[in-house]
């Protein structure tokens, strides 16, 4: 490869990063606090469902997730009672969280 087309490669893919991390940074630090909490709350239920009742991952994993996801329709509920505030982009970072824990609890 050309020492040209070497130096257009990088270029891009700076831009591509610069891309990435300024949505990053446009995502209020609230919704990472929902994201990690829901993955963690459905890995732990399901590994700990797991070892307790011996069921396959998958309904373990499911099991985990569909409580985590519960909770975080409480928090909103809450939240729209006490505050007037419903968050339907917490609720879209609880989901992820609940995706991505229970695509980690199977494997």
């Amino acid at each position: 490869m050309p020492q040209n087309g070497i130096l257009q490669g990088k270029a891009e893919m700076k831009r591509i990063y610069e891309r990435a991390a300024e949505w990053l940074c446009g995502i209020g630090s609230d919704k990472y606090v929902h994201l990690l909490t829901c993955l963690v709350l459905t890995f732990v239920m399901g590994k700990g469902l797991m070892l307790l009742t011996g069921e396959p991952h998958v309904v373990c994993a499911a099991i985990g997730a569909g409580a985590a996801m519960m909770a975080g329709c409480c928090k909103e509920w809450y939240d729209s009672i006490n505050n007037g505030e419903f968050g339907a982009a917490d609720l879209l970072a609880d989901a992820v969280g609940c995706m991505l824990g229970l695509a980690m609890t199977v494997l």
